[in-house]
């Protein structure tokens, strides 16, 4: 081997070894020739390390802000009420009409969502129940009536994480909200009305079923028709037997007419629709119930109202902003959860619900239906109870 083999051999040897020794401690391709550049393996190791750590906290990191996204969504999407109605359904402009109303008005104002059902009959109660609770989709599930309450015990026992909102009846559950209505006060101050405005002193109801709480409403109007005028006769009670009769109801009113009654109160859901057109027919004063059915007939005069519609909006509100308390609730006039559409309170209200416009009552009715009102609310005129 020549000289210069010999030293190009050397310098080959020399070039890969310097080559490996500068990879192993600074793991660059062509390192720079400056030895500054280089830094020792327990440095290149711990900048590893922490970095391999900087990456494990950033996929955590990235992990929470997910769930925290998720969180959020789940706590901004609109929240879901379902809505059992009571037999009869809708269309009644009365009891159903105006708990959908409260639901339709939580929709409009405050962004939930709804579905509803309208059973047939009362044995589907407790099965539309069962299915709404076990879907788990509900922060509420409203049952309109009082027929609701025995398969709602059966339910909310299966379901007890499950809040509910019962209408006119007590389930004595901790997650249900019983709601019932003094409907005897609204009532009383219709039964002023009828005892001032009869022309043969002689006035009648027509109830959808003979249970206390549609005795409520007769012992009412009662007592206000003989407090205004205690020479008024009020007829006893007549009832359909059920609460989507009208055909019923028109025959039971029809005869109370011919009896000599000039003034038809009814409280009997959608049979009371048949009560009404027999006023109107006869062309004697009616009388509606559970919102303003004033629109219906030049006839109807005056209408008692139950605002489930407000009770109901009040319950989901609550539900909304984590305020929702089960238990009993009683709402009168002075909760606003009942009164009367003549009241100057709500007149305005219902004309513009119905767009129309209410016949003035004599200004002597007017004043009387305030003075009740007034001692009602102050306690001065206790309304006597069809719950005994």
């Amino acid at each position: 081997m020549s000289q210069t083999t010999k030293i190009l051999t050397y310098a080959i040897i020399g070039l890969v070894i310097g080559a490996g020794a500068g990879w192993f401690i600074y793991p660059v391709v062509n390192p720079p020739v400056s030895l500054s550049n280089y830094v020792a393996k327990s440095t290149y190791d711990a900048l590893k390390a922490q970095s391999d750590a900087d990456k494990a906290s950033l996929a955590e990191a990235q992990s929470d802000l997910s769930a925290a996204q998720a969180q959020i969504a789940e706590l901004t999407a609109p929240k879901k009420v379902g809505l059992i109605l009571a037999t009869g359904g809708l269309g009644d402009k009365s009891f159903n009409d105006i708990s959908y109303a409260g639901v339709q008005k939580a929709k409009d104002e405050l962004g939930i969502l709804f579905d509803y059902v309208e059973p047939k009959e009362i044995a589907e109660f407790e099965g539309y129940q069962r299915d709404f609770a076990r879907s788990g989709e509900y922060m509420l599930i409203v049952c309109i009536g009082y027929d609701q309450a025995e398969g709602l015990a059966v339910v909310a026992d299966e379901y007890p994480d499950q809040n509910f909102i019962l209408i006119d009846m007590v389930v004595d559950k901790p997650n249900v909200a019983s709601l019932t209505f003094r409907a005897n006060e609204g009532s009383f101050l219709v039964g002023v009305v009828a005892g001032m405005m009869t022309e043969t002193g002689k006035i009648g109801f027509v109830g959808g079923i003979d249970i206390p709480l549609i005795r409520d409403f007769f012992v009412g109007y009662e007592a206000g028709a003989k407090w205004a005028n205690p020479s008024v006769t009020v007829s006893a009670p007549v009832f359909v037997g059920g609460f989507g009769d009208p055909g019923t109801a028109k025959e039971l009113a029809t005869a109370l007419v011919e009896g000599g009654n000039d003034a038809i109160y009814q409280a009997a859901g959608k049979s009371g629709l048949g009560a009404l057109e027999a006023a109107h027919e006869q062309g004697v004063l009616g009388i509606g119930v559970d919102l303003c059915q004033c629109y219906l007939y030049p006839e109807i005069k005056a209408s008692a109202t139950k605002r489930v519609d407000e009770a109901v909006y009040e319950m989901i509100l609550d539900a909304l902003v984590g305020k929702f308390q089960p238990g009993f609730y009683s709402g009168g006039l002075k909760e606003g959860w009942v009164g009367m559409c003549r009241l100057p309170e709500e007149e305005s209200l219902w004309e513009e619900v119905f767009n129309f416009q209410h016949v003035p009552l004599p200004t002597d009715v007017i004043t009387k239906v305030k003075e009740a009102r007034d001692l009602i609310i102050a306690g001065d005129i206790v309304v006597p109870s069809g719950y005994g």
